[in-house]
């Protein structure tokens, strides 16, 4: 019974490791650039590069992707599906 209950616990924790280390916020590129998870039209300021949404420049403000539906936070802008910082 033990090991049933641990071989199921085994499998659960696999399955959901790969949907975790696809993050929707952002994360550096080793260049220091953001990156993020595209779920659509990337924001201004970052070019789309197959699955991902690259900040052109280091210095570029962040995104988040957007909840459809809501309006984005304070300090930010609705650019493409994302929500952007002001700077």
């Amino acid at each position: 019974m033990v090991k049933l209950i641990m071989l199921t616990a085994l499998v659960v924790i696999t399955a959901t490791v790969p949907t975790l280390a696809e993050s929707p916020y952002p994360t550096p590129s080793r260049d220091g650039r953001e990156r993020l998870q595209r779920s659509g039209t990337c924001p201004t300021g970052y070019v789309g590069l197959g699955n991902k949404c690259e900040a052109l420049h280091q210095g570029t403000p962040r995104a988040y992707p957007k909840i459809k539906g809501a309006p984005c936070p304070a300090g930010t802008f609705a650019s493409g599906d994302y929500c952007k910082e002001f700077r």
